[in-house]
């Protein structure tokens, strides 16, 4: 009786990391967190994640979770909707109230949050996931919302932005150079229009960052299952053993596809963005 009182206190303590894990089938699903996984943790006894919105101010007004903090796009990109360097970041974060220790979650209208989370871990910030469903699935499951601006600052955080990470990016000249003969494959995340009417950059073939969500519901901000992404990537020509490189018009949609690989177990050194993407292609290719 004793052992197996004991493996099922065993297996029952397993079982939270297990489920975390095989979110929507996917072999990292702790990069997601849904909006009843979201509310445990607010409502837990424990730490509570710092949340941050990723949209804009009208949708903000009218209603955001409890406690969040509204983190607009210009507050983390430069002029030319790069990613700001490491000390940009660093007091970005810090001002959020966010520390070294500290679980984020992100969540937007439609990709936002995806660039957030790709780039807290281009400086070393691995705790962070996005809100599966976004701010829709937190509203029609019926929980808290609050409205309006007034909010005061949070305490300053103690993060400590660490060195870029290596391979993380792709610059200009590595997107011009990704042939698939040579091991790189190049994929433009735009909507199609934008593919048709300006032609791809080099040898890029398209795969569009909606064929990863499920945009044709009305849902751009809830990701497919495994099971669907698993049939997308398949039908594209997607090999985990290939590095990916993924552009969009600013690099903001091109890290839905990233975040999607990495959630179906893709390894992380073959993964790429072009942060420039196409606004830095087409002012400096010639």
């Amino acid at each position: 009786m004793f052992r197996t009182t004991l493996l099922s206190l065993v297996l029952l303590l397993a079982a939270g990391p297990l489920e975390a894990e095989s979110y929507k089938g996917f072999p990292r699903g702790d990069a997601l967190i849904s909006a009843a996984g979201l509310k445990s943790a607010l409502d837990g006894p424990g730490p509570k994640p710092v949340v941050l919105a990723a949209v804009g101010r009208v949708p903000w007004l009218l209603g955001h979770i409890p406690g969040a903090r509204r983190v607009p796009r210009r507050a983390y990109t430069d002029r030319d909707g790069m990613a700001v360097d490491r000390t940009r970041f660093q007091a970005f974060a810090r001002g959020l109230g966010i520390d070294d220790e500290t679980s984020v979650v992100v969540y937007d209208n439609s990709y936002d949050a995806a660039r957030l989370w790709w780039l807290f871990r281009l400086y070393g910030k691995t705790g962070v996931r996005v809100l599966d469903g976004g701010w829709r699935a937190w509203d029609e499951a019926g929980y808290p919302v609050e409205r309006g601006s007034r909010r005061a600052a949070p305490k300053a955080g103690t993060f400590t932005a660490a060195p870029a990470l290596a391979g993380w990016t792709a610059d200009m000249a590595e997107a011009a150079k990704a042939r698939p003969d040579a091991g790189t494959h190049l994929w433009d995340a735009r909507d199609i229009p934008e593919w048709k009417g300006t032609g791809p950059i080099g040898e890029a073939r398209f795969i569009g960052w909606r064929a990863f969500r499920r945009a044709d519901a009305g849902r751009p901000a809830e990701f497919r299952t495994a099971a669907e992404i698993g049939a997308v990537l398949r039908k594209a020509g997607f090999e985990p053993d290939r590095d990916h490189i993924f552009y969009c018009h600013s690099g903001v949609r091109a890290a839905t596809p990233m975040l999607a690989l990495y959630l179906m177990g893709y390894p992380v050194e073959r993964l790429r963005l072009y942060d420039g993407s196409w606004m830095e292609w087409s002012r400096r290719a010639r």
